[in-house]
């Protein structure tokens, strides 16, 4: 009864924090630190494992496993190539290799957000980056406010489960799977979802007349080596992990290296933008390590007080079945990402249903345990992606109105926004069904001598 309480009394207390305002980082270390105390009050544990948190918040940042070293490094490659001008270059490339396709100008918002995946770990500066590029050609091309809001929004959070989005590391880390495996797991539903998307636009839109922009007369060439140079840079990062090459820390400082000399070459890196550049890595940067710590302290305590196994023993009293716990499971985390950033929900809310996770043997779906966890992981990765993009408070449409032009409301951007949600949702039905479609690519990568024993299906 004692672990019941303190355990809903640590959620209650976190959530007033968040919904008051408070920075995310600060609620979970001070939420936890009462934890702890409330722990050592009702004898639980006492003030001489007080250095636990101390010891928990440094074995964290010091794990040799897990290279936080390359969290800041994909974050100022992303901000790199968005201050090289990428995003400008690669919309009106695509608007004019597109020509004749109907809603050209939305396919081309949609592989914006590709390109721009390690910049997506930040939805906002995501979306809006796509957004100062997209909307005002889209509008001026005749598309309705809510097909432009919709395209913005979908695209930025696109790059949110793209390789190498910095979500995939923490996914990784979460569930203790290598990072290439992570990484090869979500290119064939992402690309499955850019697809479905880009169908329904060009369905939706094939009788629309397209008026024609007047773009700016450049270089064909000159901007198609640029687009392509962008690109190598960003899947030299996967590439080089899944290959062997390098570890995922040296990927990314090769890949910081590449995307300088294509800024230099578009004579984009000013002392100035470099700067701008820095000061936003290390602000993004910080507030990434200061959850991480927030949520180590909110982690150790909750333990502590039984959490996990209180809410395990909650659900499990249900008496539901492995798939209606795998649909629960889901469901909550698209709720999560409702008011949570991805950061938080799986740093403090995943390990708290790990558990649950653990409970759910599909290894006969699957064919093996371990491709059963990559399974999982990719559809919790999805459906936190699809939670930035539902009605009505999803990330990802905030900051698509954030930086919307006059003329397109929120509701607009909520109207454009929920049939690409049911295509979303489609897709990960599909991907439960077929889970080859998210570990062929992982079973390819290990090949045969380093992959785990498969059942036969």
């Amino acid at each position: 009864m004692v672990n019941e309480v303190l355990t809903v009394a640590m959620l209650v207390v976190m959530a007033i924090g968040v919904f008051s305002g408070f920075p995310v980082a600060l609620v979970l270390a001070g939420t936890g630190f009462l934890g702890f105390v409330a722990a050592v009050w009702v004898g639980i544990t006492d003030f001489q494992h007080l250095g636990l948190i101390y010891l928990r918040a440094r074995g964290v940042l010091t794990n040799e496993s897990v290279q936080f070293t390359s969290v800041p490094m994909l974050i100022f490659l992303g901000l790199i190539l968005n201050a090289s001008g990428v995003a400008e270059t690669m919309f009106r490339l695509l608007g004019r290799l597109l020509t004749g396709v109907p809603g050209r100008y939305a396919i081309a918002t949609l592989l914006i957000g590709l390109v721009l995946a390690p910049a997506a770990g930040v939805i906002g500066a995501s979306v809006i980056t796509v957004a100062l590029v997209a909307y005002a050609p889209m509008m001026a091309s005749g598309y309705a406010p809510r097909t432009a809001g919709g395209a913005v929004a979908a695209s930025g959070a696109l790059g949110v489960v793209f390789p190498p989005a910095v979500m995939l590391f923490f996914i990784s880390n979460v569930f203790y799977l290598r990072i290439g495996l992570m990484y090869v797991a979500l290119i064939v539903p992402v690309l499955l979802m850019v697809m479905a998307f880009a169908v329904y636009f060009a369905v939706t839109l094939r009788k629309t007349v397209e008026i024609p922009l007047d773009a700016p007369k450049t270089n064909l060439v000159s901007d198609l080596l640029f687009v392509l140079a962008s690109v190598a840079v960003i899947a030299s990062i996967p590439l080089s992990i899944i290959l062997g090459f390098a570890t995922l820390t040296e990927a990314a400082g090769v890949g910081v290296f590449g995307a300088l000399l294509v800024a230099l070459a578009r004579k984009r890196l000013s002392f100035s933008s470099l700067n701008s550049v820095t000061v936003q890595t290390s602000t993004m940067t910080s507030m990434v390590f200061f959850i991480v710590l927030g949520a180590s302290v909110f982690s150790l305590s909750f333990h502590l007080v039984g959490g996990p196994n209180v809410i395990f023993d909650w659900i499990s009293a249900f008496d539901l079945t492995r798939w209606e716990l795998l649909a629960m499971l889901l469901g909550v985390i698209i709720i999560l990402g409702f008011v949570f950033d991805w950061i938080e929900v799986l740093l403090v809310f995943v390990p708290v249903l790990m558990p649950i996770i653990s409970e759910l043997d599909f290894a006969d779906h699957v064919g093996s345990a371990y491709f059963a966890q990559i399974w999982i992981a990719g559809l919790i990765a999805l459906a936190l992606q699809t939670s930035f993009l539902t009605p009505p408070f999803g990330y990802a449409l905030f900051f698509a109105k954030m930086a919307a032009p006059k003329g397109i409301n929120l509701s607009d951007i909520y109207r454009g926004a929920v049939p690409l949600v049911a295509i979303e949702i489609a897709l990960i039905a599909a991907l439960i069904s077929f889970p080859q479609l998210i570990t062929w690519l992982p079973e390819m990568a290990l090949g045969d001598a380093d992959a785990p024993q498969l059942i036969q299906r």
